[in-house]
């Protein structure tokens, strides 16, 4: 997991419970997620997080659930700065930890969800896995055709110096992907696993509607 900051938790330090917030993006270990909190709940759960772990659990909502249910496996994100605003919304930034897996949901009487997590399956979310090179080129010629297909400008000399695993866990937060497949990059179990499934995803997204150029019509 890159990058590590001094004043994250090691593995074995994680809590048993957190309070979740569901988000229609997927932050994974060493992604950064900007938010804006407003809301009351929200904001109760932000302080809550603040006073204890500093950890909020971010994960998905299932849209097809009738009961607004969420997915079981989100990632934990750190507060590792935020911005009060004189409007009293809240900027914050989160730094994404590791994986889990929600046991138990309740509500608390500020509003916001706690769950009981388990950890257990994403201990080498703290480790960096040895990604082959050969994968790492296929991704970034993907990548690279994905980009001039869609006419975005890419700075590839800062892009080539990051590790492959900071590229892959920050394009899952900007590309547009539908939720269930950001899950499924979120669920990957493997750096190498997720660079080949989001190859995928990146070839099977259609190429954008270019707008035609306007004609002049004769008016009888």
């Amino acid at each position: 997991m890159k990058p590590k900051y001094p004043l994250m938790q090691a593995f074995y330090e994680l809590p048993e419970r957190l309070p979740i917030h569901p988000l229609e993006n997927a932050l994974l270990p060493g992604g950064e997620l900007p938010l804006e909190l407003s809301q009351p709940d929200d904001l109760a759960l932000f302080l809550s997080a603040l006073r204890t772990d500093q950890l909020i659990g971010m994960v998905q909502p299932q849209r097809s659930s009738p009961e607004r249910k969420v997915y079981q496996i989100g990632c934990a994100g750190r507060i590792r700065q935020y911005r009060e605003r004189k409007d009293g919304r809240l900027n914050i930034m989160l730094t994404g930890v590791c994986r889990y897996r929600i046991v138990e949901e309740v509500c608390h009487k500020d509003g916001y969800t706690i769950a009981t997590v388990d950890w257990r399956d994403f201990e080498k979310d703290y480790e960096t896995e040895d990604v082959e090179s050969g994968i790492i080129e296929g991704f970034k010629e993907t990548l690279r055709n994905y980009f001039d297909r869609h006419n975005m400008q890419v700075d590839w000399k800062v892009l080539d110096k990051l590790p492959i695993e900071q590229v892959v866990n920050n394009l899952v937060l900007v590309v547009n992907l539908d939720i269930a497949s950001k899950q499924r990059l979120l669920e990957s179990p493997t750096v190498s696993q997720r660079l080949g499934l989001f190859s995928e995803l990146l070839k099977k997204k259609a190429d954008p509607i270019l707008a035609s150029s306007p004609r002049s019509e004769s008016v009888n």
